[in-house]
């Protein structure tokens, strides 16, 4: 009994030592904290920080603390400010506006704290790296869309223009203005109203504006919620009641995007968030590893075709990332209390080390449980959620491939299974299963799909008949084109 209880001893005196070195290397580990300056709490801004929420998961190392300013200069200076005195490992800032925000970015950079602007470029270079859209390229699409909404008015006029513009002060309301005033022909108008980025302050300003001017052609806002307002202002003003005012707006969120495929709104041009990117450079730069110091996101525009694929991947990420978060508050729940557990461990070794002897029993036991949940509950979840989030965006990817390869090839009569097979490398299987799975079509019904999309806009926007759309469109005769149109939308094709 001795020798057993000897035995005993030296055995929970050698595990308590060697705990003890366990917790002394867990404590020494590298842990940053990052600092969050957001502007406001809008849509954009939300799937902004769903996507660092996201992306922080692959990143334990790092905890993230997020201050929203609502809008206020003022309050997000002194936010950074605060960020400042804390010491944060490093800051990022989506500022309000530019040049008022700026001397807060200045004062964290020269403290020596690293600078990430996200989204709205602040002007110098006392920051450590920028992600964000071009702006001027928004612009440029803005001016694009109008133009293209001039050639299918056949009034000779002037072309009247509403643009519906977020705060004056910000980046993206000034690069975009200029990026559409640069592109736009001398007999373009354009009257400027200030929408401030809310639907709400959009909706009032613009119908104000529509109650005393009748002769706006098209409206162009700054972004979807704003574009959103103004076709509400649109619906309720009784000058223009049943006109067709072409409306465009920015972002491609899921609320531009459900704008689009309700019949709101025309277009919207993408305005990439991209949070998860900010993060992974976030990490290199804090653990000292190479990284881009200035990255403009790419920018397209988003029609009526492309809107319903696209909202349904928005959609399918969005479920992902709010069962990610139920996972992650499981795993910090479950991580808390094994560190409560520890700290209960120690305190009881200063106080009664013959009682910390029958704790440690305890805790390994409780340590080893919790462990093995983690291991294998929690991990799993992770590693399928980030699975299904990497396949969310290869089929994003080829959604996007292949309405584009239909659409090069809308009036090529060899355009078939096999031919679309060729041209996206890929078996008759894999077609199948691909297409069916980001579109909820097969190949021949989606190819089908598009060439009657694209048929009734031949109708509304050109002078061709129904039978050189159909012949036009590869139908094989007018009659099965008719019968076509007629399943997919209801009513009989006419000339517009």
């Amino acid at each position: 009994m001795h020798l057993i209880s000897k035995h005993l001893h030296h055995t929970l005196v050698w595990g308590l030592m060697g705990l003890c070195l366990s917790a002394c290397h867990s404590s020494s580990s590298p842990t940053y904290r990052i600092g969050l300056s957001q502007c406001s709490d809008d849509a954009w801004r939300q799937k902004m920080n769903y996507e660092m929420e996201r992306e922080l998961l692959l990143h334990p190392e790092m905890t993230l603390s997020m201050r929203i300013a609502d809008g206020s200069n003022e309050l997000q200076c002194a936010q950074i400010d605060s960020f400042i005195r804390e010491r944060v490992d490093l800051l990022i800032v989506s500022p309000n506006e530019a040049e008022e925000v700026k001397p807060a970015v200045t004062r964290a950079y020269r403290a020596g704290i690293p600078v990430i602007v996200a989204d709205r470029r602040v002007t110098g270079d006392e920051w450590t790296a920028f992600i964000g859209g071009d702006n001027y390229k928004v612009g440029e699409l803005m001016a694009q869309y109008i133009v293209e909404s001039q050639r299918a008015k056949t009034v000779n006029k002037p072309f009247i223009v509403l643009e519906v513009a977020g705060l004056p002060g910000s980046t993206p309301a000034t690069l975009r203005h200029k990026g559409m005033m640069d592109g736009l022909p001398d007999n373009v108008k354009v009257f400027s109203v200030m929408g401030s980025w809310l639907q709400e302050n959009a909706y009032s300003v613009v119908l104000d504006f529509l109650e005393k001017h009748n002769n706006v052609d098209a409206i162009v806002a700054h972004n979807d919620l704003m574009a959103i307002g103004a076709a509400e202002a649109l619906k309720k003003s009784k000058t223009y009641r049943g006109r067709n005012v072409p409306i465009m707006g920015v972002d491609g969120i899921r609320p531009g995007l459900q704008a689009i495929v309700d019949g709101k709104i025309d277009c919207s041009a993408t305005y990439s968030s991209r949070g998860d990117m900010v993060i992974a450079t976030a990490a290199q730069i804090l653990h000292g590893e190479p990284f881009k110091r200035d990255t403009v996101l790419e920018t397209t525009m988003i029609d009526e075709v492309a809107a319903y694929p696209m909202l349904r991947q928005y959609e399918g990420i969005m479920r992902d990332l709010e069962t990610l978060h139920i996972v992650k508050t499981q795993s910090q729940s479950k991580w808390k209390q094994l560190q409560t557990d520890n700290m209960f461990l120690f305190t009881g070794m200063v106080v009664f080390f013959c009682l910390l002897l029958l704790a440690v029993v305890y805790i390994l036991f409780r340590q080893r449980k919790l462990q093995s949940e983690i291991n294998h509950e929690i991990i799993p979840q992770l590693e399928d959620m980030q699975e299904a989030i990497m396949l969310s965006r290869k089929d994003e990817a080829f959604a996007q491939h292949l309405h584009q390869v239909v659409q090069d090839h809308l009036t090529d009569p060899n355009l078939n299974v096999e031919s679309l097979s060729s041209m996206l490398q890929m078996s008759r299987t894999q077609l199948f299963r691909r297409v069916k799975a980001v579109t909820g079509k097969g190949p021949l019904d989606y190819i089908r799909e598009q060439r009657l999309i694209h048929a009734d806009q031949l109708l509304r926007s050109t002078d061709m008949t129904v039978q050189q759309v159909a012949l036009e469109l590869c139908f094989s005769s007018p009659g099965y084109f008719t019968k076509c149109y007629k399943e997919y939308y209801g009513h009989l094709p006419s000339v517009r």
